[in-house]
């Protein structure tokens, strides 16, 4: 039996949506007995009910998410690994992982509990950064991890002289949107989703003005573009829609609640995706896990999932992207064949798939 530790916070936000995901999968898996701690904040309001309705065993760490209190912190992570005989750590930042190392090695003889670092980020959008947070981390991880998981190929590539010590393992998606049996999926109009923040590397105007360019080639004006999201580059994007007079085109619901941009995704039939970088992609996986047509730059979870057009496409500009929408205006039949394709191929998602990843990684450590 692993008895294992899991942190559910990520830095400034708390527990988040998606190791909450990972935290119910993981407490239904006879292999582990699952600790976890969080800090008192939690991305979306109900995610801390959520793990005491399933009997979850959860310490709530206060300020575990901010970078201050070192020594408390360590007191308190290191009460809830001996009390319970942690045999694993899985967290998943640096300053978790710095908390974690120094209960093991600060004592002559280390601890005998493996520490597994989950990569979620590096500073990505700014190259001077990304270099030097990626030496940075895997410098840490080379020193005090024992196993490294990372959730795309596309990380792997970046920390590759720690590769010896990564696995690859996605999100587990085992809500029950995400496994309906059957795909429906409407080709006509064109309807787009991208859920990102608003902010530098995000790209949320090329999208409008591929848009423009889509509309000036064919004429049609049914074609919406969905952007939900907030951010310091908002009112540049509205302004610049108004600026295109596309504002019969072009929505902006701002920042909504997981549930509610699945549902917007089940309305669509077509996920864009405009990111320079993305670690991972939810907004790449989910939609494909949902039978839309995901139309997406090459990076994240794309590169180990999309096969240019057959359950998807890549664009790299503006007039690439405006020439997949007018292949689609023109073919409509291939946005349900992509979806389709996409939803065939969704079982790398399935909990069996993913648990399976993630414990040949535990067992590695």
């Amino acid at each position: 039996m692993t008895n294992l530790l899991f942190f559910g916070s990520d830095y400034g936000v708390g527990l988040t949506t998606a190791l909450t995901e990972q935290i119910l999968e993981l407490s239904k898996h006879p292999e582990f007995s699952l600790f976890c701690v969080s800090s008192e904040n939690e991305m979306e309001s109900g995610l801390h009910k959520k793990i005491q309705e399933n009997n979850i065993k959860m310490d709530v760490i206060q300020h575990l998410d901010v970078h201050s209190d070192f020594n408390y912190l360590s007191k308190q992570v290191e009460t809830v690994i001996k009390n319970n005989n942690i045999t694993h750590v899985n967290v998943h930042n640096n300053w978790q992982l710095a908390i974690v190392s120094y209960i093991k090695y600060k004592k002559i003889i280390p601890e005998k509990f493996k520490i597994i670092y989950t990569i979620h980020g590096y500073r990505h959008n700014s190259l001077i950064k990304a270099i030097f947070a990626i030496g940075i981390i895997g410098l840490g991880l080379l020193l005090f991890a024992d196993r490294v998981i990372s959730m795309s190929s596309y990380v792997s590539k970046r920390f590759w002289f720690i590769r010896y010590k990564t696995d690859l393992v996605f999100y587990v998606m085992n809500k029950p949107e995400f496994n309906k049996s059957e795909n429906i999926i409407n080709s006509q109009p064109l309807k787009m989703v991208f859920p990102a923040q608003f902010r530098e590397g995000k790209n949320q105007n090329k999208l409008i003005q591929a848009v423009k360019l889509y509309i000036d080639e064919t004429n049609d004006k049914t074609i919406e573009l969905h952007l939900p999201g907030e951010g310091p580059l908002l009112e540049e994007s509205k302004n610049l829609v108004k600026l295109l007079n596309l504002n019969n085109n072009v929505f902006f619901p701002g920042k909504m609640p997981h549930e509610e941009v699945v549902n917007l995704y089940e309305k669509s039939n077509i996920a864009l995706v405009s990111s320079n970088v993305e670690t991972y992609g939810r907004c790449i996986a989910e939609p494909f896990a949902l039978g839309r047509c995901v139309i997406t730059k090459k990076t994240g979870i794309a590169l180990d999932i999309i096969k240019n057009n057959k359950n998807g496409f890549f664009f790299s500009n503006e007039k690439e992207l405006a020439d997949i929408l007018n292949f689609l205006y023109k073919n409509p039949q291939k946005i349900a064949d992509i979806g389709q394709s996409a939803f065939d191929d969704k079982y790398i998602f399935s909990k069996k798939n993913v648990m399976d990843q993630y414990i040949q990684s535990v067992q590695k450590a």
